[in-house]
């Protein structure tokens, strides 16, 4: 029998590691989360999107939203610079286009990763989704917890919506055809997101949960994803369910929204989160066949609604990138 197969639709893979990559101490608080993303564990992965993120102090939320150049282009640089990383580590195969995605591959031990840009804050003009593309860049969130220059954060303004330089981004990423991510963007940023692609496949959100938090998704806007092709990671923290076991049922409750198990998937969001906010049943990325237990014993997903969940919902993301 064939083993299954594994995807995670976010990691912050490289975020316990930036203390070294950037050599700045100022990430020092990362490190203890490689505990999250063992060796033996990422050999059991498949797939995964990876992020370019760094965490951002009150200085850089502020020139977020003033388009202050002298902090953007600051951050930009460390972006910059984990996008080598990825591009040139060994460890790690960067796909640019469907034909790279390769699940058995020959000649190297590496984990095939889209580069993902958490959060559109050096964004400043639509020029800069060229370079990121042309870097590796293949999916993009236009937003952290914080408002931009392209619109409103979760935990930011909730009158704030798409800004005219939104509008232009999301228009060029559209032309790029890259992955449009709406994970950490207000609901009101996230429907006029989803309102300007239309039936666009590939907007996505990432990682989050179904619940009633600004930073969470409705049912309608479940619902509208769903409807264009595009593809929901739920993340098990506490942040975002009360337990593992709400975890579980949140894709029981999205299956019955949508009529079937095509739009959801794994957002681990590992790297990311502190040790207190995870459950035991998966604190880890090699306890993923737990998850996939989990569906099918409490939850009744057939083996192949498992296999879209725990893998080929993402594989589909991936195998429409241009």
């Amino acid at each position: 029998m064939e083993r299954m197969r594994f995807a995670d639709f976010h990691m912050d893979r490289l975020n316990p590691f930036l203390e070294e990559i950037l050599g700045n101490p100022e990430f020092r608080y990362a490190v203890a989360r490689k505990k999250q993303i063992p060796s033996e564990g990422l050999n059991k992965l498949d797939l995964f999107f990876a992020s370019i993120y760094r965490r951002a102090t009150e200085e850089i939320r502020t020139g977020a939203k003033s388009g202050d150049e002298n902090i953007l282009s600051s951050v930009r640089r460390e972006h910059e610079k984990i996008i080598d990383y990825y591009n040139t580590a060994a460890n790690f195969h960067v796909i640019n286009k469907p034909e790279d995605l390769h699940l058995e591959p020959s000649g190297y031990d590496a984990n095939n990763v889209v580069l993902h840009l958490e959060g559109g804050d050096t964004i400043s003009n639509p020029d800069i989704v060229d370079g990121l593309y042309e870097r590796g860049v293949r999916s993009v969130g236009l937003l952290y917890n914080h408002d931009n220059l392209l619109g409103g954060g979760a935990k930011g303004d909730t009158a704030r919506g798409i800004t005219p330089l939104g509008k232009r981004v999301v228009d060029r990423m559209l032309e790029k055809g890259m992955v449009i991510d709406i994970a950490h963007a207000n609901r009101r940023t996230t429907n006029d997101i989803l309102e300007r692609v239309g039936d666009y496949p590939k907007a996505v959100a990432t990682h989050t949960a179904l619940g009633n938090a600004e930073r969470h998704l409705s049912p309608e806007l479940l619902k509208k994803i769903a409807a264009g092709g595009g593809v929901v990671g739920y993340t098990a923290a506490k942040p975002m369910f009360s337990s593992f076991s709400d975890y579980i049922n949140a894709y029981r409750n999205s299956r019955d929204l949508l009529g079937s198990a095509d739009n959801l998937a794994i957002g681990s969001d590992f790297g990311g989160l502190d040790a207190q906010d995870l459950f035991s049943e998966f604190d880890e990325i090699g306890k993923l066949s737990k998850v996939a237990e989990a569906l099918s014993e409490k939850a009744n997903f057939s083996d192949a609604d498992v296999e879209k969940i725990m893998y080929g919902n993402v594989e589909r993301i991936v195998k429409q990138l241009s």
